[in-house]
């Protein structure tokens, strides 16, 4: 009985091993999702669970991906796992009541985003970058892509707000000058309707 009782202890936690980790493909990368991050959705090549988890490819879109976390990150830190550079962010969100987390890293020729709430590549973290193709970008270039992306982004960026600061100043004066206008014809329609009023 007792060897009946261990073997089907065994084999529920080897059928638990088996089934504590499940396997999503981004952009041609497997990834092995732990079991906390689970039960999330593969959609346009993109694994997310909720806002709490998210897997990514970036690589024709490097500006805008890392731009806005360069911009507001609280830390930032740039480390080497297992033949991949990786550029950490992590900076306080409201919306987690907490510190979430952005790692860039470099498999094969492309780059990855993962984004978790946390402000620390834990071992789950660190065994999903591990687990993918060693990368093919010089460290170098890869942590160069990096910075002239954040550079781009920023020049983007003030020339957005001087962009919407010129059309939002253009709008105003034409607003006042619409606003003069309006108010004229108001004053001599009132002058009209009072002379009106006057000699009948």
């Amino acid at each position: 009985m007792k060897k009946i009782s261990l073997t089907l202890t065994l084999t529920i936690l080897l059928l638990g091993c088996v089934f504590a980790s499940s396997n999503v493909t981004v952009n041609g990368v497997d990834f092995e999702i732990p079991p906390k991050y689970q039960k999330g959705e593969l959609k346009n090549d993109m694994y997310r669970l909720d806002n709490d988890f998210s897997i990514r490819c970036v690589s024709e879109n490097v500006v805008n991906a890392i731009g806005l976390w360069a911009e507001e990150q609280d830390s930032s830190e740039d480390l080497s796992i297992d033949n991949h550079p990786v550029r950490h962010f992590y900076q306080y969100s409201k919306i987690h009541h907490g510190n979430w987390s952005h790692a860039y890293f470099a498999s094969g020729k492309e780059v990855y985003e993962i984004t978790w709430t946390g402000e620390k590549i834990d071992k789950d973290i660190e065994k999903l970058i591990k687990n993918t193709p060693p990368s093919k970008i010089d460290e170098d270039a890869f942590y160069d892509t990096m910075d002239k992306s954040y550079e781009i982004y920023k020049t983007q960026k003030i020339n957005q707000l001087n962009h919407d600061g010129e059309y939002n100043y253009n709008d105003a004066k034409h607003q006042s000058q619409y606003n003069q206008i309006e108010k004229q014809e108001n004053r001599k329609f009132n002058e009209i309707l009072l002379t009106y009023h006057k000699n009948n």
